[in-house]
């Protein structure tokens, strides 16, 4: 293949640095609002023109100094010349994963963000470049080729879940609305009960401020639920040559190429709203990348899907709960969850005695609580990790999640770590480190688990090389 030559970056990328220097135009504006000098408002605006006039020229120079260039072997080099000259590479073999990203501003200059992410650097370590549109299409074809051969386009009721997934602050909406249409009584009483002056002052203004925190808080769900279904416009999955690529979006475009073979792992969250909807997101993770939102998500009976998008997907066993799986495993796994609903429950204890129009404020927590227990409970009883064809899976209780995982990357560290309790129950925590500096811990589970896993990896079991992905 034919190299580029140098190019410059598109103008954007100047911008950021005028993004990040925009608290130096207003101070000068700040200091004569505080001090409600209008006669100085001209120096002020003056010296703002100054500084933005600065700035344009450090980010014209910064435009003007740094380049880049891909070469015939396909390496991407960086270049900055400026008293010292410097050259950063990226080769096409050494990332996991490119992300395009078009925002609404960017469409209209013409621009695009794309982001690589090496396998073994760590989180925050990815490498963000603004190019043209077209340089940027080409630089993702030539380091990460993905044409399709497997499609999958979510939508109906999959779409629907994807939205609701994606809003994760709908269920604590909903209960603070409630809680907040129960609070004034409670706060009547509180001012009627007249216990001293700050309890009456407290009672006044409360539901004002709470009046005020609902109103942020409808305003922010209904920013994340407009973005959650903008993301899931046009969207599509495919994969093809060895790539699992996804697009779509309205407002900001975003296509993401995963190399299958530099997959760190994938991830199946059962959240309460995913087990509601019977439809279950899954989420990668490779190299340095580690996204918040799901890559797609499957229905109940349609595991064919997964196993067509990521070939050598395994799943932990689902295993019936039963007292010899939880024998010996450490209590400590359901104090955070436990202690928080034993102090509401507490709490509605009082309050029936001392303040009654306080309970349903606290009894909406405690139901939330009480939710968090039970999936404490499933975690106890299922927690664990096991070899699995060829694969390490696990399973990890999150707050109100299950996380099911599968583990591609042959390049884990794994850490058996025992309490002396632990030695006498035969238990151990195992803790995966993953590249990027990531981590997961599975707690309490048997310690010949433990060595199974450690023992399919120092075989080098876990990566077959002639594995399809």
């Amino acid at each position: 293949m034919k190299g580029t030559g140098r190019r410059l970056y598109h103008p954007f990328f100047a911008l950021r640095l005028m993004r990040r220097t925009l608290v130096l135009y207003l101070v000068p504006l700040v200091q004569v609002l505080f001090a409600r000098q209008w006669d100085v408002l001209w120096t002020a605006l003056a010296q703002d023109l100054a500084l933005f006039c600065l700035m344009a020229l450090i980010s014209y120079g910064m435009l003007h100094v740094s380049s880049w260039e891909l070469d015939e072997d396909g390496t991407l080099r960086l270049h900055w010349n400026l008293v010292v000259s410097f050259e950063r590479t990226v080769q096409a073999s050494q990332l996991a994963a490119v992300q395009l990203e078009q925002p609404l501003i960017y469409r209209l200059g013409g621009a695009s963000r794309v982001t690589f992410y090496p396998t073994l650097l760590p989180r925050g370590r990815a490498v963000t470049l603004c190019l043209k549109n077209r340089d940027a299409r080409m630089l993702a074809d030539r380091l990460m080729p993905a044409p399709p051969e497997e499609y999958y386009h979510p939508a109906g009721g999959q779409r629907l879940a994807l939205v609701l997934l994606g809003a994760n602050s709908l269920s604590t909406l909903l209960l603070v609305w409630v809680a907040l249409g129960q609070g004034n009584d409670a706060a009547e009483q509180m001012a009627l009960s007249q216990l001293d002056q700050a309890v009456a002052w407290a009672a006044r203004w409360l539901p004002i401020g709470l009046a005020w925190v609902l109103t942020l808080l409808t305003f922010l769900f209904g920013l994340s639920l407009l973005r959650s279904f903008s993301h899931t416009v046009h969207y599509a999955v495919w994969r093809g040559q060895g790539v699992l690529a996804s697009r779509g979006g309205l407002l900001l475009r975003v296509e993401r190429r995963f190399r299958l073979d530099r997959l760190t792992c994938a991830e199946v969250r059962l959240s309460p709203i995913a087990r509601l909807l019977r439809c279950y997101p899954v989420y990668l993770t490779a190299g340095c990348y580690s996204g918040d939102a799901p890559l797609f998500v499957y229905r109940a009976g349609q595991e064919e899907l997964i196993h067509r998008l990521l070939p050598g997907l395994r799943l932990p066993p689902n295993r019936r709960l039963s007292l010899d799986q939880v024998q010996g495993r450490s209590l400590a796994m359901l104090v955070p969850a436990g202690g928080t609903f034993t102090f509401l429950v507490l709490l509605l204890l009082v309050a029936s005695w001392a303040l009654p129009g306080a309970i349903p404020l606290l009894a909406l927590p405690a139901a939330v609580s009480a939710l968090w227990l039970v999936i404490s409970f499933q975690g106890f009883f299922r927690e664990g990790a096991w070899p699995a064809e060829g694969r390490i899976t696990f399973l990890r209780q999150r707050r109100l999640s299950l996380h099911c995982v599968c583990i591609f990357s042959p390049v884990v560290c794994l850490q058996i770590s025992q309490s002396p309790w632990a030695v006498t129950q035969g238990r151990a925590n195992l803790t995966f480190a993953y590249p990027g500096r990531l981590h997961e811990k599975v707690r309490s589970i048997p310690l010949a688990d433990a060595q199974a896993c450690a023992a399919m990896f120092e075989r080098n079991e876990s990566h077959d090389p002639n594995d399809s992905v």
